[in-house]
């Protein structure tokens, strides 16, 4: 852990927040705490960097233990679990048109909430009376900081020359076994599109699935279906499926997104390429101009909603790009100055709660947090 800034991140459900918390880590250090064994086996396997600053808890108690041991100022979340200790950050996780920003009171608790673009700040406006504006700063996305400014590396996933095809559907939220339960249609074409997509793209083009980071590699059902179904077509040399913190580097190696109502719909925007929507229920789905609806995101580009169209949509959307400009003021709506120097803005903004904050006895970081509990407990 960094002597310049005690400071700890919290990752409670999936491995896709270490995306979002990393910029921050990579520059000012820190204390990853999870109780998650996949998170914390994930991450020990792929980043053995972290291996001195990152540590796997029985509960919430004990990370505070350890934190308040560590003398803990400030803690980085990415999602809205609050452990109450230390001085709260919330730098969130997408930009998603799900509903999930708006079921979380919590949001009011955090000290400080660095927001991707103006699309955030709309939705937490229409729902929350704001007593507190100064704590809400928009900074931009900094996931995706080395994909704008071009220095992103990594190798291809395919060395063929045909045109790849990168599907990210969301994750099945009608089947979690959790509350999540954003609508009574579910939000994940997976179920419906995924062998289909499969049949109709292995043939002609590469196609990279890549699985939403809520799920892991032991889930049944439709995951298991789709391996089988690719080993008995044999089309393991063109189909290639993904398991991975962050999307990025395989949106980097695509010509064409597939998706649905995810927010990687708005992250793949940064790529200036076509995006193709798998309607998970064709029957109640479609665009919609309501920026508050779960489909906003369908104006940028077609909607598959019968199998007989897959091919035609992909064909006609690889030769030519009909959806530019509304796809570019989706991307400026959802991220504030896509430049490349969002951590920057990001970690400044960080940097200075820190410094108010520094100094603060124990005693004094205790009522504090015991005051975000009571408010927590009477919301």
């Amino acid at each position: 852990m960094s002597d310049d800034y005690k400071i700890a991140y919290w990752i409670r459900t999936d491995i896709q927040h270490f995306a979002h918390i990393r910029p921050v880590y990579d520059s000012l250090g820190g204390l990853i705490l999870t109780k998650n064994p996949v998170i914390f086996n994930y991450l020990m396997e792929n980043f053995p960097s972290l291996k001195n600053n990152l540590r796997l808890v029985k509960n919430s108690t004990e990370a505070k233990k350890i934190m308040n041991r560590m003398d803990v100022k400030l803690v980085v979340y990415t999602g809205f679990q609050m452990i109450f200790w230390g001085y709260s950050v919330q730098v969130f996780h997408g930009a998603s048109d799900k509903h999930y920003i708006l079921h979380h009171h919590r949001i009011l608790l955090y000290d400080l909430l660095l927001l991707p673009g103006m699309k955030h700040m709309e939705k937490i406006n229409s729902v929350y009376k704001l007593k507190h504006p100064e704590r809400f700063k928009i900074v931009g996305y900094p996931k995706f900081d080395k994909l704008v400014s071009n220095t992103l590396t990594g190798n291809s996933l395919f060395g063929n020359g045909k045109p790849t095809i990168l599907y990210a559907p969301t994750w099945i939220s009608e089947d979690s076994g959790t509350k999540l339960k954003f609508t009574k249609y579910g939000e994940s074409s997976l179920p419906l599109w995924g062998i289909r997509l499969i049949r109709a793209i292995a043939p002609e083009w590469n196609l990279i699935i890549k699985y939403h980071s809520r799920v892991n590699k032991n889930r049944r059902g439709i995951y298991n279906e789709i391996d089988k179904f690719i080993a008995e077509q044999g089309v393991e040399d063109s189909v290639k499926v993904v398991w991975d913190s962050s999307i990025v580097k395989y949106m980097q190696q695509a010509d064409l997104m597939i998706s649905d109502i995810s927010a990687v719909c708005y992250e793949w925007f940064h790529t200036n390429r076509p995006i193709v929507f798998a309607n998970p229920s064709p029957d109640h789905y479609k665009p919609s101009s309501d920026k508050l609806s779960n489909t906003y995101a369908w104006q940028a580009g077609d909607v598959i909603n019968r199998e007989e169209d897959i091919i035609p949509v992909i064909k006609r959307n690889l030769a030519g790009d009909n959806y530019r400009d509304i796809r570019n003021k989706l991307l400026n709506h959802a991220f504030y100055k896509p430049d490349g120097h969002a951590t920057e803005r990001q970690v400044s903004e960080i940097v200075k709660l820190y410094d108010e904050i520094k100094n603060r006895s124990k005693f004094r970081m205790i009522m504090h947090n015991i005051s975000v509990f009571i408010r927590d407990a009477l919301s």
